[in-house]
């Protein structure tokens, strides 16, 4: 049996520290792919990338790979430019040569070989100068932290959420009262667990349809570097949408994921507060009729109708 490994060659891959699993999968993959020595198309480091094939193989939608570009892009990792002709994207990775030169790394890993015997030689020295601290004194430690988690510093906003029976506050009151580590919502999943509450809660306007406001709540989301969005952020969002018709959101709603899903929540309440109950109405039937909502068009669909078509999202 041969050990030859089919390959052209090999990269270095830097042990970098990513928060965000999308960020490492994308950037590891050009990394890898990135050309090695200049070329009529593209110099040392750049790769030319095409995102439909990647929501082809992948699934990821445009606006997810497009956020994950970004944040490579602000944290000094790639550069970007688009080509001419919609011909694609050519990345640039940032520090290609450094990363591929192995001397970058030698002194640095003898430097951290030192450092940890120093290390290791000052945490046995702390252990050894630590009092003696009596099983009382530990069990009275373990009380306190034990106090911290009952009363759910330890939960994030969603098990608080699911922990919830009987609904007797409204949601900003179940809010406010939230003792959670945080209230951040983070995937798509939370955010329906999000709205499905705030419909029992009953602080969704009569007539809002709960998908429709998922994939808006999902897209403002992603408005964020940190793909996360506070549960306040949307009590507040509901609050104020309170004083227009089911028609009235549920168009600005579609508007903003059809047209401008990068922007935030402020540019869906300023089409609100411009368009008017008729012009709403029209542009929802137009939206069943992209949507293949022919029947209810035609007919002129009643409110209970338009509330339950599910949009197509």
């Amino acid at each position: 049996m041969e050990n030859n490994l089919n390959a052209s060659g090999f990269v270095i891959q830097p042990r970098l520290q990513f928060k965000h699993l999308r960020d490492q999968m994308l950037f590891q993959y050009y990394l890898s792919v990135a050309s090695y020595k200049e070329s009529n198309n593209s110099k040392i480091g750049q790769v030319i990338i095409n995102i439909s094939e990647i929501n082809r193989q992948l699934g990821w939608t445009r606006k997810e790979v497009y956020v994950s570009l970004d944040r490579l892009k602000d944290t000094g990792l790639i550069a970007r430019e688009t080509l001419p002709n919609n011909k694609g994207i050519r990345l640039s990775i940032n520090s290609y040569e450094t990363y591929q030169d192995l001397k970058n790394y030698k002194n640095r890993g003898q430097q951290t070989k030192n450092e940890g015997q120093r290390n290791e030689v000052r945490g046995q020295q702390e252990v050894d100068e630590k009092p003696v601290t009596s099983s009382i004194e530990e069990g009275e430690s373990m009380t306190k932290g034990q106090q911290i988690e009952n009363r759910g510093q330890l939960i994030n906003i969603t098990a608080f959420i699911n922990s919830i029976n009987n609904i007797n506050k409204t949601l900003k009151e179940y809010m406010a009262s939230a003792q959670v580590k945080n209230k951040n919502l983070s995937t798509t999943e939370e955010i329906e667990t999000f709205v499905d509450f705030a419909s029992r809660t009953n602080a969704l306007p009569q007539g809002v349809n709960q998908k429709l406001l998922v994939s808006y709540f999902d897209c403002i989301r992603l408005t964020r570097q940190t793909c996360t969005v506070s549960a306040n952020i949307l009590v507040n969002f509901i609050d104020k949408i309170q004083k227009y018709s089911a028609n009235q959101i549920n168009y600005s709603l579609w508007k903003h994921i059809e047209d401008n899903d990068d922007k935030r929540e402020t540019y869906t309440l300023g089409i609100l507060r411009n368009v008017k109950e008729p012009e709403a109405r029209r542009g929802l039937i137009k939206l069943k009729n992209k949507r293949g909502g022919e029947r209810l068009a035609e007919s002129g669909g009643s409110h209970e109708e338009f509330q339950e078509y599910d949009f197509g999202f």
